[in-house]
């Protein structure tokens, strides 16, 4: 005769056997109603359902949004249970509901979000007014109960749409033979993130193949003349599209130094030729002065010249 103890959890057996066999027995059915217990309070304990019926809803920017959430349990509803929605990535929540009927909003979210639901029904959704670009994120919607631990949750994204702006395209570098240069493009606004394509056409206005024609940036290196035209890029996102358009000439490096010597050499010659003429203006305008000066004393002098031999003789004539 042998003694032999089974221990499982709380669990003790213990048996007198006469054969290997009937030990066997006892120690399966030992297994099967310790484990059997846990596993059917478990399935209790987990009741509570919360379900999103959309992972994704997308609105326009200013539209009003609800996003839709229900739970289910068996278990019994306590007033000082609670609905909470939050945001991933934010410190503060969204909006906070006791089944007793008193609401907490969180900070921005007050006179902006309300309860859309019928909460007796298992309908916690929620409905945002006038969405903004901030309301862009994932939204977490979760139950606490009492009497069906642990919190359930579901998670919806919201995607606000917002068409592009008009990209602002920019030449970053100096557009010279040889050279190397970068055309910019992006739109400050847009949901979902733009994406941004390429064309270009020469200076005839016809189309032509480039490198690279996706991205907020291409390169163009070792440029040309050849290089000169039209550059067209398009913004883009579900929404709409807008796009913007630049010219790129490139010139040689001596016709840049030329030209600035050109202007310099104008500007010089200009300034001389202006000067020349105020001279002359000036002065031909002190010879007028002195030969009107001239005159008006001619006038008024009496004459200094001595008489001449005809002249005297006509005088003595006169005088016998």
């Amino acid at each position: 005769m042998r003694s032999q103890s089974f221990l499982d959890g709380d669990f003790s057996v213990k048996s007198s056997l006469g054969n290997t066999d009937s030990a066997w027995f006892f120690r399966k059915q030992t297994f099967i109603t310790t484990h059997s217990m846990p596993l059917s309070v478990l399935a209790t304990a987990h009741a509570l359902t919360v379900e999103a019926p959309a992972k994704e809803i997308q609105v326009a920017r200013g539209n009003n949004v609800t996003l839709g959430c229900n739970f289910k349990t068996d278990a019994a509803v306590d007033s000082a249970d609670i609905v909470v929605w939050s945001k991933i990535n934010t410190a503060v929540d969204v909006v906070t509901r006791y089944f007793d009927g008193l609401v907490q909003y969180g900070n921005g979210y007050e006179n902006r979000i309300q309860f859309s639901g019928d909460l007796n029904k298992g309908d916690i959704s929620i409905t945002i007014n006038a969405v903004t670009m901030e309301d862009n994120g994932t939204y977490v919607c979760s139950v606490r109960l009492r009497q069906d631990p642990p919190r359930q949750a579901a998670t919806v994204a919201l995607l606000v749409l917002v068409a592009p702006s008009k990209p602002e395209c920019k030449i970053l570098g100096t557009a010279e033979y040889g050279q190397t240069i970068n055309l910019t493009c992006i739109s400050h606004e847009g949901s979902p993130k733009p994406k941004y394509t390429w064309q270009s056409f020469n200076v005839q206005n016809e189309p032509r193949v480039l490198q690279t024609t996706q991205g907020e940036q291409i390169t163009l290196k070792n440029i040309s003349a050849d290089t000169s035209g039209f550059y067209i890029c398009t913004s883009t996102n579900s929404v709409g599209k807008e796009f913007c358009n630049m010219t790129v000439t490139v010139l040689p490096p001596s016709m840049n130094i030329a030209l600035y010597a050109g202007i310099i050499g104008g500007a010089v010659a200009a300034i001389i030729v202006i000067g020349i003429i105020v001279y002359f203006c000036c002065c031909r305008e002190e010879k007028n002065k002195d030969y009107e000066m001239t005159e008006r004393e001619d006038r008024n002098e009496p004459s200094t010249e001595q008489p001449t031999r005809n002249q005297r003789a006509e005088d003595e004539v006169e005088n016998e």
